[in-house]
């Protein structure tokens, strides 16, 4: 009897996927509008003035352009332009609107760091002494110091210090919405303890992370695009880390984006810490409270850039292509850096037929450094009657992509975990050789044109 083929295509969606990182740029509409409603409690109530300090605005910066911005007020009042958006309203009025109307357009700008910052040689500036200390909600304990320095251990460059410690965050602690933090934040330290919290706890305990280490971090907030968010756009918080000589460097540890953000990430303040508050209120009156207040983001993409050229090259290679069902697969995923710089990306498998532990892991590669990563697939025992054929395809942070293909029938031979793993450990063990062949050989060499050099001063 003819056996039949099928053809079998299992997906593993990674939930931070999105289209924002492979663009050339994006122009997006951000508009704000926040409403006060004021109680005046008698008749001889009286208001002498009323402001809102707004700090939640697009700005210029390297990698936004601050298009249009049409500041909004009703009733009509007086608007002062600094550091924050000052307005004030000098009549009685029991019911204030504010905000603005703006058009940003946001550029895919990485920081281009040939060459990593030595931990040895970082210097504290006075301008940066408030981004070292400790705040209510980012607080730094011995338990924060300790687990700095274990995380860190190795590390002798600032880059590869903050990717281990970002890598660790967005790994060991939980994002979930539903815990006591999505309704009152937590500080570092219990996050620490617990695990868990959403992204305004990461934040703060990467930055608890690195001031333990007298490294200046500020404290982001914006709006930012997610396939994960049911709306699309959201109030979202990230970090960034000043490097000598390039500046305040982006890292999102919540979508795993380090030394950069998509251009879905809109930046509309910076500071201290996540108790910034976004707008503050002040009033001179008699008898008169505030009532209500609210603040509401909306956000659109006006217009779309082109997609970028690829930063970096994936192969995906299956140890066995052909396995019996109820096998385990070794899985490497070749990633090389097609930069002159140090580049941060986000590798994750979009479709296998099943997988040991997480999908997604972070690599930090150093300019035109090649690097192996490695997953363990878990093949399904199917219905022997048919041979199966799954596409195993890997992706990463800026739209490259790999594939791969296993064909699955009874008649092919059954792979353990066990021997998995063993292929794996071997693949680690002759990279070390090879690494180690190869100091032997430059030295060699090294050796032999210092003999040659000192043979021709000779002659």
């Amino acid at each position: 009897m003819l056996r039949k083929n099928f053809i079998l295509i299992l997906l593993l969606i990674f939930p931070f996927v999105n289209a924002q990182s492979e663009l050339d740029y994006q122009i997006v509409s951000v508009r704000l509008d926040g409403d006060v409603v004021l109680e005046y409690q008698s008749s001889n109530s009286r208001l002498d003035y009323f402001t809102a300090d707004l700090k939640l605005f697009p700005k210029s910066s390297y990698r936004e352009d601050l298009l249009e911005f049409k500041l909004l007020h009703n009733p009509s009042g007086s608007v002062l332009v600094k550091n924050d958006v000052e307005y004030k309203w000098d009549d009685d009025t029991d019911k204030i609107n504010f905000g603005y109307e703006s058009k940003v357009k946001v550029w895919n700008r990485i920081f281009q760091i040939p060459n990593d910052v030595p931990l040895a040689n970082l210097g504290l500036m006075k301008e940066h002494i408030n981004y070292v200390k400790e705040t209510e909600f980012v607080d730094i304990n011995n338990d924060i110091r300790e687990k700095a320095v274990e995380i860190t251990k190795n590390s002798e460059g600032l880059y590869d210090a903050t990717f281990k410690l970002a890598e660790w965050v967005r790994t060991n602690v939980k994002y979930d919405l539903n815990t006591l933090t999505e309704d009152a934040t937590q500080k570092s330290s219990w996050v620490l303890e617990n695990k868990q919290g959403v992204c305004d706890e990461i934040t703060n305990l990467f930055v608890s992370f690195l001031r333990s280490m007298n490294v200046p971090v500020r404290y982001v907030v914006g709006i930012a695009y997610s396939d994960a968010v049911e709306e699309g756009w959201a109030p979202h918080a990230w970090a960034e880390v000043y490097f000598q000589g390039y500046g305040w460097v982006p890292f999102d540890v919540t979508f795993g984006q380090y030394g950069w953000v998509d251009t879905g990430h809109i930046k509309l303040s910076e500071g201290i810490s996540s108790n910034d508050p976004s707008v503050e209120y002040n009033w001179k009156a008699v008898k008169v409270g505030m009532k209500e207040k609210n603040l509401e983001l909306n956000t659109s993409v006006i217009e779309k850039g082109d997609k970028i050229l690829p930063l970096v090259e994936l192969k995906a290679d299956v140890a066995f292509d052909k396995v019996r069902g109820g096998s385990f697969i070794p899985l490497e995923v070749t990633v090389k850096n097609l930069q002159g710089y140090y580049l941060s990306t986000l590798v994750y498998i979009i479709s296998a037929p099943g997988i040991e532990g997480e999908n997604s892991k972070a690599i930090l590669l150093k300019p035109y450094e090649e690097k192996k990563i490695k997953w363990i697939l878990d093949v399904p025992a199917l219905n022997g009657d048919f041979t199966y054929k799954s596409e195993v395809r890997v992706a990463e942070s800026f739209g490259s992509e790999s594939r791969d293909e296993i064909l699955i029938d009874d008649k092919f031979e059954l792979h353990g975990k066990e021997e998995a793993e063993k292929v794996l450990s071997a693949a680690n063990n002759i990279k070390i050789e090879e690494e180690i062949l190869f100091t032997d050989v430059d030295i060699v060499n090294e050796n032999k044109e210092t003999e040659d050099r000192g043979s021709t001063r000779d002659d």
